[in-house]
């Protein structure tokens, strides 16, 4: 049992656990585990220039690599600065570590004036994240971070926090490294799997909703197995985009709240639906009926309006989903893989006859519902369809801004995790910090980040990050000069504006200021040419899109 200080337990204890990386902002109460990292050249330190980046990048390191994303930040302002990150890899479920320091222990919550202090720290981060401990001692590190992970990997994957005072860092005690931590499966019930099957084998017309949950535990395949065997169109959600290539003919992608066509020739005429791995999030839910009243922040209430199959199988890793937006015929907790795979067992040994194939149908409803979407918004389409044919096919696209917006669900994708977006919080910034996360995580693959300008603004300072680690990110700003979204809400419901138009530097000379190419692509046509230059590229680009959205209908 060797002796050690708490801030090398701290990197060992994360070593144990399959950690190779770890984001950070350096605090004078990080200077241990700090130090520590100099003795592990297995490990690699990423410092962002701010904790919410940070943990942006640690979110989409998860994301895309489907290991656990891990940071480290300082007590105090910087813990707070991490909050807004942590809200956004809570919602979207995704496996974070964030450790975060405290002041030393005799003076915890005593609010005496100590540098950095933060009186309930804790307390700040519990409805943001799955656990949040504190470690008092040197030798309850291993066990902490252990747990941490055993969390992060059963059920349903949420962040962590872990608060370790200044002086435990610096204290020394005998210490037992652990092992990594167990993985527990929720597995299925045999019995409601052969009544999920009896279901979907009666079923003339059945649908696959397929959610984050199934790319987080590598369904991929089996949904488009499953899909192959019933027959069954695909509908994807913002979270799992290209959880099956989107070229595919049964794959329909996340075009149901936006396509009249596949609402009533799909959705209406589905006797039986299997949701897997999805929540049926209000974004996720929302009719093209154009009636409907307005909320009270004056948006037409669409929300948990679509009306679900009479037969609706609702299969998730988390049993408090059930219900709690639409009641499902059949319930069953469990590991979206493992539900896909066991009925698929099952149908097969039932040797049931071969279905008739939809696929044709389905090009043709596919074909018409991007027809609905080119009469509504023409140039954004004409735009996302330019920049498909610039892009890999492999390629992680990170996005925000209105352009960001119509991606989820014109921008075809072919990979699971391939596709960043803040879907549930909707932190401003996200866009552009996750393409570097994701960069990190996979060096060998194309990453784009589509950014506004408003967006790009709330962490532009990362540039220097990129800059740093020689990342080949090609960073697209589409420039129109403001929050246009809110800026064109304004307009239609007040008839004036306020807060909404901004002042924005020169992005070509910002961009040349941090090493980086930099170039202005006038207009969309400009951009195609301009972005599969800055791919070929020895270094960052970025790319400044002057240009102005049309408010769609």
């Amino acid at each position: 049992m060797p002796t050690m200080n708490g801030g090398k337990a701290v990197i060992e204890s994360l070593y144990a656990q399959g950690v190779d990386t770890v984001f950070g902002v350096l605090g004078s109460t990080l200077l241990r585990p700090y130090d520590a990292l100099c003795d592990r050249s297995d490990m690699r330190l990423i410092a962002p220039r701010s904790e919410d980046g940070a943990l942006h990048m640690a979110d989409a390191y998860a994301r895309v690599s489907g290991k656990v994303g891990v940071a480290m930040v300082t007590v105090g302002a910087g813990a707070a600065a991490s909050l807004s990150a942590m809200g956004e890899a809570y919602a979207e479920s995704w496996p974070v570590l964030n450790i975060v320091t405290q002041v030393p222990t005799p003076y915890l919550d005593q609010e005496k004036g100590v540098y950095h202090e933060s009186p309930g720290q804790l307390a700040m981060f519990r409805h943001v994240t799955g656990w949040s401990h504190r470690i008092t001692k040197v030798g309850e590190i291993p066990e902490a971070i252990r747990e941490a992970f055993h969390r992060m990997r059963s059920g349903r994957p949420r962040p962590v926090v872990l608060e370790i005072p200044a002086d435990v860092f610096n204290a020394e005690q005998d210490v037992t490294i652990l092992p990594p931590a167990e993985t527990s499966l929720v597995r299925p019930d045999d019995a409601l799997i052969s009544k999920a099957a009896d279901l979907l084998a009666a079923s003339k017309k059945p649908l696959l909703w397929v959610g984050g949950g199934c790319v987080k535990s590598g369904a991929g395949s089996e949904v488009a197995e499953l899909a192959e065997l019933l027959q069954a169109p695909i509908l994807a959600t913002s979270g799992s985009k290209g959880i099956v290539p989107e070229d595919r003919p049964l794959m329909l992608g996340n075009i149901l709240t936006m396509s009249s066509t596949v609402e009533e020739e799909v959705l209406a005429t589905t006797d039986a639906m299997l949701g897997v791995g999805t929540r049926f999030s209000e974004r996720a839910t929302r009719t093209r009926r154009k009636s409907g009243p307005a909320d009270v922040t004056g948006r037409s209430a669409k929300g948990w309006t679509i009306s679900m199959p009479p037969t609706l199988i609702h299969a998730d890793i988390d049993a408090n989903e059930f219900g709690k937006n639409y009641t499902a015929t059949l319930s069953i907790q469990a590991d979206a893989k493992d539900v896909l795979r066991r009925l698929i067992g099952v149908l097969q040994a039932r040797k049931l006859p071969p279905r008739a194939s939809r696929e044709r149908e389905m090009l043709d409803i596919k074909a018409r519902a991007r027809t609905e979407l080119m009469q509504r918004v023409p140039d954004e389409i004409a735009l996302l369809d330019s920049i498909r044919a610039a892009l890999p096919r492999d390629a992680i696209v990170s996005a925000q801004s209105i352009a960001g917006h119509w991606a989820r669900y014109a921008l075809e994708m072919y990979q699971p995790s391939s596709f960043l977006f803040a879907n549930a919080f909707g932190s401003m910034g996200f866009a552009f910090h996750a393409a570097i996360g994701a960069k990190i995580a996979c060096p060998e693959r194309p990453v784009v980040a589509f950014c506004g300008d408003g967006g790009f603004l709330f962490g532009c300072g990362e540039m220097a990050t990129i800059a740093h680690y020689k990342l080949n990110i090609p960073v697209v700003v589409f420039n129109n000069g403001g929050y246009k979204i809110l800026n064109n809400t304004q307009k239609r419901r007040f008839g004036r504006t306020i807060g909404t138009e901004l002042t924005n530097p020169d992005f070509v000379k910002l961009g040349e200021s941090f090493g980086f190419r930099a170039v202005r692509a006038d207009g969309a046509k400009a951009l195609a040419p301009a972005l599969k230059e800055a791919l070929a590229a020895d270094r960052p680009t970025l790319i400044e899109v002057p240009i102005e959205f049309v408010p769609y209908r």
